[in-house]
């Protein structure tokens, strides 16, 4: 899937520090060199950094930036299994094949906007480090989980809802090999790799009052009916569509050429359209038959964890209404199904139900490669931001003013940020801007150089903005020259490229 969509503004954030300062409150100065901390008061640079050495040896591109985090999600399905194996081997092999196939697991990891690649496997690799330690008392697997730990927390602050739900689930279905192990050295060992992972998180916080909590945690019920529908979306596999992969009625459609586009709509003929995995009935069943499989201590420990990681998220204020939210609770729901379904002795039951969920994963992970052959990338992951990016190489000479959210980010990347671009948004976002805004404004028309680029109106992020750029424009003068209609790969027009001139 990795070619199919434009790479989303969200999902170049992370390489802005590369061509540019994100401000005092984000950096220190070290070295006489200043060191990005953080990109926004929740979102850390680790995975900037991981990045570093790619792209002083390679240009960027989109297999450079999503190859790295679907590896990424290789590995959280390897040491997913390992650490499963060591509870039930058959649920091991079911929950790994699980995961594999699980859409929203794997388009999350593929185009990584949330970004929650690295935040899954920090998570598993840090549970299956200290299992390790609970079998063999070797500090060093202690101090890489909760270093692991505390790097997810720097990469994304969310990861306290994840660990909230890993310290309770311990305490509440481990209580006695906790207690068995936990003594004042291991404590202070696990709290330096933690401390250690999380510095930069730790220092941010402390350089800013606490930004990161002040700014972002805030309780809110009244979202909750809403917040569930998109559990539901996203535990069925089918929140992205229409988000990502566009929707059957969206016209035009293209032909279908590639090898996999016609495997893709073979099976769709011949299996039907299916748009929902049926994950959460599985899930209902499972608890249903607690009686049967209640000596399944890691299934307890799935559902602690997400009773407490799943209310966290949903009591917060604007989070957990979007799917990169909730894939955060991943893989923990699938290790539940999958350990409660292999702990029934009903051994027929659990394969039956086992393999007819795999089989619902692999057809509405079809479904979604067959919208992208037919009716290509949604919204702002359009592929049309392919060729907007070598359209803007054209006009690198003069000034580029973005108008609107999803663009800048985007067609930087393979530029290193060396295209002239200066986001205007700002002064357009009212119908009455003020006499600063209005100065702005025209400064922007009356540069001899300056070329505007945005959404045509109906794919517009900002609503109105280019109309309101263009009501300005015609009353002091100005007549608009459109330069170019960039279109996606199914002829459909997504961006424009503009100039105005006097009179």
């Amino acid at each position: 899937m990795i070619p199919y969509a434009g790479i989303q503004d969200d999902e170049a954030l992370f390489a802005v520090p590369f061509w540019q300062s994100l401000g005092r409150q984000f950096e220190i100065r070290a070295f006489h060199h200043s060191i990005p901390l953080m990109l926004i008061s929740y979102l850390g640079t680790l995975k900037t950094l991981l990045y570093w050495p790619l792209f002083r040896s390679f240009t960027p591109n989109v297999w450079l930036i999503r190859l790295p985090m679907v590896l990424a999600g290789g590995l959280t399905i390897y040491f997913f299994y390992k650490l499963v194996a060591r509870s039930s081997a058959a649920g091991a092999v079911l929950g790994a094949f699980l995961l594999a196939t699980d859409p929203a697991f794997l388009l999350t990891n593929t185009f990584d906007w949330g970004p929650v690649a690295l935040e899954h496997l920090l998570l598993i690799g840090g549970c299956y480090a200290l299992l390790r330690f609970s079998e063999t008392l070797r500090p060093v697997y202690l101090t890489a989980g909760f270093f692991m730990f505390g790097l997810a927390l720097w990469n994304k602050a969310l990861f306290l809802w994840a660990f909230s739900g890993i310290v309770i689930a311990t305490v509440v279905v481990f209580p006695r090999p906790l207690v068995s192990i936990l003594t004042k050295r291991h404590a202070s060992i696990a709290l330096a790799g933690f401390l250690l992972g999380s510095f930069p998180f730790i220092l941010f916080n402390m350089r800013r009052s606490v930004a990161t909590f002040g700014e972002n945690v805030r309780l809110d019920v009244a979202s909750l009916p809403a917040k569930w529908i998109q559990v539901e979306n996203a535990a069925n596999g089918n929140a992205l569509f229409g988000f990502i992969a566009e929707e059957d009625y969206v016209d035009p459609p293209k032909a279908v050429v590639s090898v996999t586009g016609r495997i893709s709509q073979w099976i769709q003929e011949h299996l039907g359209r299916h748009r929902s995995r049926g994950f959460l009935y599985v899930f209902g069943i499972c608890l249903a038959l607690v009686p049967i499989w209640r000596h399944s201590r890691l299934a307890w420990f799935s559902l602690v964890f997400l009773a407490v990681a799943g209310a966290l998220m949903l009591l917060t204020k604007d989070a957990g209404g979007a799917t990169h939210h909730i894939i955060l609770l991943w893989p923990l729901p699938i290790t539940f199904v999958a350990t409660a379904l292999t702990s029934i002795p009903v051994r027929w039951f659990s394969t039956v139900t086992g393999t007819a969920l795999i089989m619902a994963n692999l057809l509405v992970a079809n479904q979604y490669v067959s919208q992208f052959e037919r009716n290509g990338a949604a919204g702002n992951f359009t592929d049309a931001l392919f060729s907007l990016t070598r359209s803007l190489n054209t006009y690198r000479t003069e000034t580029i003013y973005v108008t609107d959210w999803g663009i800048t980010n985007s067609v930087q990347l393979p530029y290193r940020g060396q295209l002239p671009l200066r986001f205007a948004s700002d002064p357009l976002m009212t119908d009455t801007p003020s006499a600063l805004q209005q100065t702005q404004i025209q400064a922007m028309l009356s540069d001899p150089q300056a070329v505007f680029v945005g959404h045509v109106a109906a794919r517009e992020a900002f609503t109105g903005v280019g109309s309101r750029l263009l009501r300005f424009a015609n009353s002091h003068g100005y007549q608009k020259e459109l330069l170019e209609t960039v279109r996606d790969s199914n002829g459909r027009p997504v961006f424009e490229i503009l100039r105005f001139h006097r009179g």
